[in-house]
């Protein structure tokens, strides 16, 4: 099968084309991963590349309690662990960079959140002091911009010393990036916002920004064009993120990671194959069957399983040997503790195929 053959990645060898998908999980303490986190990456170090959970780049992009960062020193102590951990069993990792924007709350960080425009998403938040409606976004000026761009460039320099092999960049979820390109929640009127140009190049000054620490080859990007997650939408979806993968492509970013929410009924990822010539990544809900599917019409070329890894850290060999997996269990994906995180049972050694041997 397709899904078990390996992948040249720019100059990163994968042994197989599944990706472990980033999931966060609220098991940081004081936003620092923890040595658990590196016990429950490790076990899934046969996956062909890990993504991490999504990992702030700064105090004020937290958006959920226990989640980490890698803009401290003890941060990034967190992750060199958690990589560390990671290779010595023979696997890839890379951290994905993210920043919430309007998601987040004065509660984590003494700050009105930060957005393109003055416009608060849907609902509701579970802060440290209880749930809460969301508050009103502080909107920076044009130069602020050019600071909060600065602190992905750090973030993304702290990744390769905390031994990351490379980054992926959140434009999805209705997260910053993600709100100055879509145009319900972008309203500005600088070189920010108004024509779709403008209302990309945030994303595209990120990825200037992290390439100054990564060749493009290791740094990836994702998007979601059919989320509608927290009230975020666009005019036009399907122009807007057409126009974001040809961008992405013509930066030479090293991937793209498609979330599969239909747009209309139509696929999201067939839609980013059409703009973005390089590797593609989707995710969205796949088995088996459906992933080979995928690489073998062409959609894909990696294909990326979240869930299915929380339960089974030995996903790769119950899919190479058509195995029953185990099931998640749902009340333990944010509940903080072992349970859920590290007790699954995992293979004692990586099979010879998962290494690429």
């Amino acid at each position: 099968m397709k899904l078990f053959e390996p992948y040249q990645l720019g100059d990163l060898a994968l042994p197989n084309r599944i990706v472990m998908a980033p999931m966060t999980r609220n098991r940081a303490t004081g936003t620092i991963a923890q040595e658990m986190a590196a016990v429950h990456y490790a076990a899934r170090a046969s996956a062909g590349l890990i993504v991490s959970e999504a990992t702030q780049v700064s105090a004020r992009g937290q958006g959920y309690q226990d989640t980490p960062g890698i803009h401290t020193a003890a941060q990034v102590q967190g992750w060199r662990a958690v990589s560390d951990a990671v290779h010595r069993e023979g696997g890839r990792i890379i951290v994905q960079l993210s920043h919430v924007g309007r998601l987040s709350h004065s509660d984590f960080h003494g700050l009105p959140p930060v957005a393109p425009s003055a416009v608060p998403p849907v609902g509701f938040i579970r802060t440290p002091k209880g749930l809460k409606p969301y508050e009103t976004p502080w909107v920076p000026s044009t130069v602020e911009v050019s600071g909060i761009v600065d602190e992905f460039g750090r973030a993304a320099a702290s990744a390769r010393e905390a031994g990351f092999d490379g980054v992926e960049i959140h434009g999805a979820s209705g997260f910053l990036i993600d709100q100055f390109m879509q145009s319900g929640s972008n309203e500005r009127t600088d070189k920010y916002g108004g024509t779709l140009e403008n209302r990309l190049r945030f994303a595209l000054e990120v990825v200037e920004a992290v390439a100054g620490s990564w060749e493009k080859s290791r740094i990836g990007f994702t998007v979601s064009p059919g989320g509608s997650h927290k009230g975020i939408r666009d005019d036009n979806p399907l122009g807007t993120f057409a126009a974001a993968a040809a961008a992405l492509d013509q930066q030479g970013v090293g991937y793209l990671h498609v979330l599969e929410e239909p747009i209309n009924d139509l696929s999201p990822a067939r839609l980013m194959r059409e703009h973005f010539r390089g590797t593609l990544v989707s995710s969205g809900s796949y088995t088996r069957d459906s992933a080979e599917e995928a690489l073998q019409s062409g959609v894909a070329d990696l294909v990326a399983f979240g869930r299915a890894f929380t339960a089974n850290p030995d996903l790769v060999e119950k899919l190479h040997t058509n195995a029953r997996l185990a099931l998640a269990d749902p009340k333990t994906f944010y509940s903080g503790g072992a349970r859920g995180y590290i007790d699954a049972v995992a293979w004692k050694q990586t099979p010879s195929h998962a290494r690429g041997k």
